[in-house]
């Protein structure tokens, strides 16, 4: 069967992927990875398939109906997010309209949270799947080929529908446990990608990147985390050492030039035991690459030093909030004074950090995000990220916020500014979501436009090269915004 897999035209660099979809203000455009895992595993069940990433490729919604329709596409699988909903559901409209006898399917944490509401959108979508959609898709597309024994796709797990009594939504079946049965997502993205494989940029990161998973689902409980909440759940389900460093040998063969590779799992660093097996893996083999994680703040030195000696770089770290009450209230859990003596640690060990930073959660007050601000300038990590929280369908933050009032809408597209740039849909007690929105821009200039951080920054651009790159395109993005005012003062 002709499948085409669709990151579906929105506003131009916008990443779905994004556990905060948007547009940046730092140039970074994520891989369609969860849209390329399904994929990958069509594609190995004997299916034809063609990934498209719109804004990768830069294609326009008419080049994509044309695309689509050359291939011969006979079903589409879209991936989706909340702001793009509307638009993503259009998308998929309009492919129906140019190939009436396609089937549409959407994928993604949004419809994954909210299946009715989106087949209620109207007739574009035919699927939705809810929870992980690898094997969902794959037997999705067995039983839209006609498979002999293949489950009809109103009754598949994990998969909702239209019928005459209106919308069935089949519970998600068991999470996949044998993560080293799927096909290496950088294989696809060397089949389907390789040629915009460049435009993908992490402001952070060494770029050229390239992004994976070591495993999926996250054990910590935080209440707007998306992913967790909505795809992976909270078991840590993990891949074989050998399968990952395996996977690893084929970046370093097959991407040239590479800066680096992400792992992108929630919590990269939560099973110890794991992340040591990993970097002893690469030790033993000898394979000299440069990788970063997702962490939280409390890994050990010991670790840390390992990590650093198996090639690791850099570690996404959520700080969020400096206020121990914000921390507790979006179950964060940890202990007072152990985030500076992480930073303190991975400094030692070598490893830089991206430190990301959250305003508008329960607790928090004019009080608390100006200590939030100056923490982050004391912690002084490598990079930093302040936005306001947004609030996503699935997560525990998202109905307590419209439990309690302090949700304005849900209205999706008030998600995003008219740019395409991070709003808030929040009101905290005594802070409108302007003026959350507000602070996040302050202090992303009183962070970055420090002169000691600015002399730092320039100091390794000159003796890196690598380094050179990723702080010259961020930075030069990033410069454009820095005194713009975003959010509903942007319209």
């Amino acid at each position: 069967m002709k499948v085409l897999f669709l990151n579906p035209p929105f506003f131009p660099m916008y990443s779905r992927e994004s556990r905060s979809p948007s547009v940046t203000k730092s140039s970074t455009l994520y891989w369609p990875m969860f849209l390329a895992y399904a994929a990958g595993s069509a594609e190995a069940d004997g299916n034809e398939i063609l990934l498209l990433d719109a804004p990768a490729m830069d294609l326009g919604r008419d080049e994509v109906l044309d695309r689509a329709a050359e291939f011969g596409a006979e079903a589409a699988v879209l991936q989706t997010s909340t702001p793009s909903i509307h638009n993503d559901v259009e998308v998929a409209a309009a492919l129906k309209r140019r190939l009436p006898a396609l089937k549409t399917v959407l994928i993604g944490p949004h419809v994954s949270a909210e299946p009715v509401e989106t087949l209620e959108m109207g007739d574009a979508a035919d699927y939705v799947v809810v929870g992980e959609a690898d094997r969902t898709v794959r037997d999705l597309i067995r039983s839209l080929r006609g498979d002999a024994g293949a489950v009809p796709a109103e009754e598949l797990p994990g998969v909702a529908s239209r019928n005459a009594g209106g919308v069935r939504v089949n519970p998600e079946g068991p999470k996949i446990e044998d993560l080293d049965s799927l096909p290496w997502v950088s294989k696809v993205y060397d089949n389907h990608l390789h040629s915009c494989y460049r435009r993908y940029f992490y402001g952070a990161n060494l770029n050229p990147i390239v992004v994976i998973l070591a495993g999926r689902g996250c054990p910590f409980r935080c209440t707007y985390c998306v992913i967790p909440q909505t795809l992976m759940g909270h078991a840590y389900r993990k891949r074989s050492p050998k399968d990952v460093v395996d996977e690893l040998e084929y970046i370093v063969a097959h991407f040239d030039p590479l800066g680096e590779v992400f792992f992108e799992d929630d919590t990269f660093t939560s099973d110890r035991k794991q992340t040591a097996a990993i970097c002893e893996e690469i030790l033993k083999r000898g394979l000299k690459l440069t990788w970063s994680a997702n962490a939280r703040a409390d890994v050990p030195e010991e670790l840390l030093l390992l990590m650093k000696k198996a090639g690791c770089r850099e570690l996404c770290v959520g700080f969020e909030s400096a206020s121990p009450e914000v921390l507790k209230n979006i179950r964060k859990g940890l202990p007072d004074g152990s985030q500076e003596k992480f930073v303190a640690a991975a400094r030692r060990a070598g490893i830089l950090i991206h430190g990301c930073f959250m305003v508008g959660n329960k607790g928090d007050t004019k009080e608390t995000l100006e200590a939030t601000l100056e923490f982050a300038k004391r912690l002084n990590t490598n990079t930093a990220q302040f936005y306001p929280i947004m609030a996503y369908p699935g997560t525990e933050a998202f109905a307590e916020l419209r439990a309690t009032g302090r949700l304005k809408t849900t209205d999706w597209r008030e998600w995003l500014d008219r740019n395409g740039f991070h709003n808030t849909t929040v009101v905290c007690d005594n802070l409108s979501s302007q003026e959350l929105v507000d602070f996040c821009d302050r202090a992303r200039r009183e962070f970055y436009l420090r002169p000691g951080y600015v002399l730092r920054q320039v100091s390794v651009a000159l003796r890196n090269p690598k380094e050179r790159y990723r702080l010259m395109r961020g930075f030069g993005t990033l410069v454009k915004h820095l005194f713009k005012r975003h959010g509903d003062a942007a319209k």
